[in-house]
């Protein structure tokens, strides 16, 4: 840095006769640029969690003037709150109606819970002009970022044709309908449940079909099927229809299956899987002479509701080594070797098969085993969907880590579960395992494992005369003091905010922590409004699902999968203040009450429920 004026000369001999400052402003010159580089690469946002937003038609061949269905979809984890898209100029197309729907997917993968949410948009449209039209890319802003769909190209004929694919050689098939043949009665939803009464966790399976006696030209669902209180396990869908011919009531129907799934009640009582709703085109026979093809007709379709009564697992008789397993279950155990070396850890592998709810079954409790260390284990399950049921293997590996040399018995391990053919509760257990370990001498205490020993009076020390110190002034300015605090301030904070952005996309339970204040905020605000439109279902289930989904984030709990006694245990486990639970526990019991059985519930004033929820929630 250079002066001008009367300060030169003086700035001049300052700087020969102390070239040790210089050199320290030179330093802590390249120290804070240094600190302002890592600041800046530290800074850069970490990858956050991406959605998908995707746009598509129910066919690309429409009649002009022939409604036809626009489908955006968002998919990614908590898009429920996303905000509608945002629909381009459509000057060669007529909007004739909207609506939206809404669906969550859990599934298990390597032990972990992965919740995967869709939010469905569906227009109705009508082209104005023959001819290939354009559907421009529609838009999307969500959590301060913007995503647009692939443009669509739709082409108007004067009458629509079916977009069926054809079945490779000749296959049974809806044949064409007479002129005299009405869509009511010769075309239906069926929705079939193997079981409609069960057990809770007991799996049932639920098969979806097309019944017709017309030509189909093509289909799709209406919206994405949804089971309120079903953890559910996909074991078909169709992409194609595939029709083969039955007899329904005495009439012959051609009939294609279109999803297969097997459903576990969460909870007890009466239960109702919701109406499916499936959309097809059905040919119309030719009015007259000129119409060779025929037109297209478009029909919604829904199924009948299904009610399933779902009954408690009995409490009389229950084994406390029940782990929540309902079905047909066996259990073995395994040591991967039967000696260890110098604390060598060994892997206990415990497996449970059979077939009913594989992936809610629990870790068994082991037997403490004086001399080894049993860690918590790693968790993992192979499922495996059919139209007989569910069928599978939860394995459980602890690793075990000798603390003294000797031989080890490792007693038999236990589980209970629920046989709902028997109706009674079945334990089974493993054989018991031995070992053996050498070379794990105990720990010595850590101030005689370090070698040191303080000398105290040893220590002599070196005392410099003062009075031949020269006395050195020391007056640098202040600015460099601080850009060097504020270098390291922007260092410490860069280092934050990348141990942050890393932890919120590697750390599930961190991240949903971080965000259960703002999700269980935008949820009570739904439950809100649900109460201003005097929507009384909507209301109860709002609010049942913004108190679950918010202890589920704060403590990184499936309260979904949870019954009201494992919420409990698992709340007192946490520390949670007993009058706390039993508020929480109260307010979801309600609104399950006012949802499922409106006529049992002391129904009670809902603003007053809903004042209740926010303060127990803030006790949390």
């Amino acid at each position: 840095m250079t002066r001008t004026g009367d300060r030169a000369p003086r700035a001049a001999t300052a700087a020969r006769a102390r070239p040790a400052r210089r050199g320290a402003l030179a330093g802590r010159r390249t120290l804070a640029l240094g600190g302002l580089a890592i600041a800046l690469a530290l800074a850069r946002p970490g990858g956050a969690a991406e959605i998908q937003f995707t746009a598509a038609v129910d066919r690309t061949t429409v009649g002009l003037g022939e409604e036809f269905q626009l489908q955006l979809t968002v998919q990614g984890e908590d898009v429920l709150s996303v905000p509608k898209p945002e629909l381009p100029p459509l000057a060669d197309f007529t909007v004739l109606g909207s609506t939206s729907s809404q669906s969550t997917n859990i599934s298990f993968v390597n032990g972990q819970v992965k919740k995967q949410s869709s939010v469905v948009f569906v227009y109705g449209l009508s082209a104005k002009r023959l001819g290939t039209l354009v559907i421009p890319p529609c838009r999307l802003s969500y959590q301060g970022k913007a995503y647009e769909t692939r443009p669509i190209e739709i082409s108007v004929v004067k009458a629509a044709q079916g977009q069926a694919r054809p079945a490779p050689g000749p296959a049974p098939g809806p044949g064409p309908p007479s002129a005299s043949v009405p869509v009511e009665g010769n075309l239906f939803l069926s929705a079939t449940a193997s079981r409609k009464t069960v057990y809770v966790g007991e799996p049932l399976v639920l098969d979806v079909a097309l019944c017709t006696r017309l030509q189909i030209a093509n289909g799709g669902w209406a919206q994405a099927p949804a089971f309120d209180g079903f953890w559910a396990e996909k074991i078909y869908d169709a992409d194609r229809f595939d029709f083969q011919r039955r007899t329904l009531e005495g009439k012959a129907y051609d009939v294609s299956r279109l999803k297969t799934v097997a459903l576990v009640p969460l909870s007890p009582g009466e239960l109702t899987i919701k109406p499916l709703a499936f959309n097809v085109a059905v040919v119309q026979p030719a009015r007259d002479l000129f119409g060779f093809f025929g037109r297209s007709q478009a029909v919604r379709v829904e199924s009948k509701p299904v009610r399933i009564k779902v009954v408690a697992l009995p409490e009389a008789g229950k084994p406390a080594e029940f782990t929540g397993g309902v079905g047909q279950f066996t259990i073995s155990a395994t040591l991967d070797r039967r000696a260890s070396a110098n604390s060598e850890p060994l892997n206990l592998t415990v497996q449970v098969s059979g077939r009913g709810n594989v992936r809610l079954i629990e870790k068994p409790a082991l037997a403490v085993v004086p001399g080894l260390r049993i860690l918590e284990p790693e968790i993992k399950d192979d499922v495996r969907a059919t139209a007989e049921g569910v069928r599978g293997t939860k394995t459980f590996r602890y690793p075990v880590i000798p603390q003294a040399d000797g031989k080890y018995l490792i007693p038999p391990i236990r589980i209970a579960y629920f046989d709902p053919e028997a109706r009674a509760y079945r334990t089974i257990a493993t054989a018991a395992l031995e070992c053996s370990a050498t070379g794990s001498a105990p720990s010595a205490p850590l101030v005689e494992a370090t070698g040191l020993k303080v000398l105290g009076a040893d220590i002599a020390y070196i005392k410099a005369d003062a009075r031949a110190l020269a006395v050195t002034p020391l007056d640098p300015p202040w600015w460099p003091n601080a850009i060097y605090l504020l270098s390291l301030g922007l260092v410490g904070g860069a280092v934050w905010y990348h141990a942050h952005s890393q932890r919120l996309s590697s750390d599930r339970g961190y991240a949903r922590k971080v965000r259960s204040s703002r999700l269980v905020r935008a949820r009570l605000r739904q439950a809100e409004a649900m109460l201003r439109k005097k929507d009384a279902r909507g209301f109860y289930a709002a609010l049942g699902q913004a108190v679950m989904g918010y202890i589920g984030d704060r403590y990184n709990l499936e309260t979904q999968a949870m019954t009201k006694e494992q919420l409990q245990a698992e709340l007192a486990r946490l520390a949670v203040p007993a009058e706390t639970v039993a508020a929480v526990t109260g307010i979801v019991e309600q609104c399950e009450l006012a949802r499922f059985s409106p006529g049992l519930a002391e129904i009670q004033d809902p603003q007053q429920l809903f004042r209740r929820t926010r303060d127990a929630l803030a006790e949390i």
